[in-house]
């Protein structure tokens, strides 16, 4: 047998190791996670239902997803950057919910929502975590926190793309990634697109990361987007 690339054991274990990291980085209030820069967490019970009413379901994705079990406790580091570490502890959040789906190969989907106590503290965590320097900021954490043995991590470019306003807070970022993954001497380049897409609406603001080692097509995220934005909409924000 020739051997072409990591088997399908060794992708699997690439996808979870990358899955993680993005979870941590991503899956967490306001985008931005730093212990002392967190928003105040006074959950409700209406808030949380909510939250989790806007998220991605199992029933979103065709056969092959599953959801994970991962959790943010799972591993990673804050997403801080000398230049992006922004401060939400004069904000309040009173709804959050989280859901990862992964397939065979390396690709994933992680969603979130967060409810906020006011529409201001919403539009203010917006203003202060959706900017530029956040792709670059994720991009940095990625090609950092996904290294491990036998794998590394290379960013070859970062920064918003265009997107459809389906929401009346909308913003788009792609990160072009290629992986060096080593396995019995030989190392194969994989080429990763990551895409992220948050929305804002009111009290809410939602968003997903997805990765996939052929990226994802144009039209699948734009329903990917319209989906969160309608169900922020059905929650009543």
């Amino acid at each position: 047998m020739i051997c072409t690339g990591p088997d399908s054991a060794d992708i699997t274990n690439v996808n979870r190791r990358l899955a993680l990291v993005l979870l941590v980085a991503f899956a967490v209030p306001a985008l931005a996670r730093a212990a002392d820069t967190d928003p105040k967490r006074q959950l409700t019970p209406a808030d949380e239902r909510k939250a989790a009413a806007i998220i991605f379901k199992r029933t979103d994705f065709t056969t092959g997803w599953t959801r994970s079990s991962s959790s943010a406790s799972s591993g990673g580091g804050d997403l801080s950057c000398a230049y992006y570490n922004p401060n939400g502890s004069d904000l309040t959040l009173t709804g959050h919910a989280e859901a990862e789906f992964a397939r065979a190969g390396v690709s994933s989907v992680i969603s979130c929502a967060d409810v906020y106590a006011t529409a201001k503290d919403a539009a203010t965590a917006w203003s202060r975590t959706v900017t530029p320097a956040l792709a670059r900021c994720l991009g940095e954490f990625f090609e950092r926190d996904a290294a491990a043995p036998g794998m590394k991590v290379r960013v070859l470019s970062h920064g918003r793309t265009p997107f459809p306003r389906v929401a009346p807070r909308t913003a788009a970022f792609r990160i072009n990634v290629k992986m060096l993954v080593t396995q019995d001497g030989q190392t194969t380049a994989v080429p990763l697109a990551l895409h992220l897409l948050v929305v804002g609406r009111g009290r809410a603001e939602a968003g997903f990361l997805t990765f996939a080692s052929q990226g994802v097509s144009t039209g699948d995220l734009h329903e990917f987007g319209k989906l969160l934005a309608e169900r922020m909409k059905a929650a009543g924000f």
